[in-house]
């Protein structure tokens, strides 16, 4: 990909971003590698639905602006940091969809075995401890989990998604909010039923050489701060319980 294409791409993805209310107002950024490795990426400062291709600067991998008359986003660090450690990747997001960040918010990570397509395609999707945004703690915070995953929660933050194009990052993206709202939805329902390992260990078959980077909690290698226990969500469905009931209480 050439500085042009990567520019009008960055303008498209932001514009996507801020339609579907994965941003609001200059909330966020996204970046990708072009030719020569260099990094295209958004500037601090303006909207991401209103970009225009001018706006996008052009760094090298040091974090050097070469091209453009803006400055580039407070969390370039955490690009950088992806970019030097991934060579795979090639576009990354940062947002704020408003579910999973809901659960970053919430400290819980994505981390049930409940839906097949997410299973083949993205694994779990781990909780970063919380960083103060714009400083080495962000890419510090997703360090140790960086080469195992393409998506992150940041704690009281957002979410981070990665790809091989930045396109790619953006269906992450997508699919890292529709997993947060689906499981959402099932814990106010009262129940959140995993896929058993056997369940799991099929889905192989179906997706080749993609191991599953999660199963559920009662077979699990997972740390077991990274998954919700079965007591845990108990607790939960309990809660929401409640918070259901009084809310019917108070408009009786």
């Amino acid at each position: 990909m050439n500085i042009w294409q990567a520019r009008k791409e960055i303008v498209e993805i932001g514009r996507r971003c801020y339609e579907r209310g994965f941003v609001a107002a200059t909330d966020g950024n996204m970046s990708c590698r072009v030719a020569g490795d260099l990094i295209a990426a958004t500037p601090a400062g303006l909207c991401k639905g209103m970009l225009a291709v001018n706006d996008i600067v052009v760094l090298d991998a040091a974090g050097r602006r070469v091209e453009g008359n803006r400055e580039a986003s407070s969390e370039i660090l955490l690009h950088l940091e992806i970019y030097k450690e991934r060579p795979d990747v090639g576009g990354v997001v940062h947002a704020h969809p408003p579910t999973a960040t809901g659960f970053a918010v919430a400290r819980m990570p994505l981390a049930e075995c409940v839906l097949p397509e997410v299973i083949t395609t993205l694994g779990n999707v781990p909780l970063a401890p919380y960083a103060t945004p714009s400083t080495t703690e962000v890419p510090e915070s997703i360090r140790p989990k960086l080469r195992d995953h393409n998506a992150f929660l940041l704690a009281n933050h957002g979410t981070v998604t990665l790809g091989a194009t930045l396109l790619e990052a953006y269906f992450t993206l997508e699919k890292v909010e529709q997993f947060a709202r689906v499981v959402l939805v099932a814990r106010q329902l009262g129940r959140v039923s995993v896929l058993t390992a056997d369940d799991v260990k099929k889905l192989t078959t179906i997706a080749p050489g993609k191991a599953p980077l999660n199963i559920p909690c009662e077979a699990c290698d997972i740390p077991q701060e990274e998954t919700l226990a079965c007591e845990d969500d108990a607790l939960v469905s309990d809660a929401v319980r409640r918070v259901l009931e009084r809310l019917r209480d108070q408009k009786d």
